[in-house]
């Protein structure tokens, strides 16, 4: 058994991705925090800049305290644990695998955008990451999944990259919850 880590979207909240968790890992147990900042109608993990760039350093700042208050407290060190995180989730889940890459067995990054063009990770060796981008993604440029795969790969991650016929939402034929379930029969 395993801990799936769910970390929502901007302007959503702990339970917006909960059918998501069950239906690609029923045999999970699932942790899907609040993001600690108000948006809109819910949440965010992060708050952006005036002009929505990300402030890298205060992300990882974020989770790096995120990590020292609550890792502990939610999970017995023991324990395989993997991070989902969608869209903004999924950049506060780069910062977090950034802070603690030990901690966690991989990640699933859906919709992602790289924390910044040059950020550095950590030695990754070995960790698998399946990140999924839309083609037709109206807030992710064309180069950001790539640019993050090529970014992740650089420190020996096994990143496993999926382009989908799709938006910033879910893949019109269930392709985001059928290759996810699939990918963690394999980690």
């Amino acid at each position: 058994m395993f801990t799936l880590l769910v970390l929502h979207g901007s302007s959503r909240d702990e339970t917006d991705l909960a059918e998501y968790s069950t239906r690609i890992a029923p045999q999970a147990r699932v942790i899907a925090p609040r993001g600690a900042f108000r948006e809109g109608d819910g949440f965010t993990f992060f708050k952006r800049r005036a002009d929505r760039s990300i402030a890298t350093a205060e992300v990882v700042a974020l989770a790096r305290q995120w990590l020292l208050n609550e890792l502990d407290l939610l999970l017995p060190a023991s324990e395989k644990l993997i991070i989902a995180g969608y869209s903004s989730g999924a950049v506060y889940a780069q910062a977090l695998l950034s802070v603690m890459p030990d901690r966690f067995a991989g990640a699933i990054l859906m919709r992602p955008e790289p924390l910044s063009a040059d950020f550095a990770f950590p030695d990754l060796a070995g960790k698998p990451i399946l990140i999924f981008a839309g083609k037709h993604d109206e807030r992710r440029r064309p180069t950001d999944a790539p640019l993050l795969a090529a970014q992740l790969k650089a420190v020996g991650a096994e990143v496993t990259l999926h382009i989908l016929d799709s938006g910033h939402g879910w893949a019109p034929h269930g392709e985001d919850i059928v290759l996810a379930r699939t990918w963690l029969t394999g980690t």
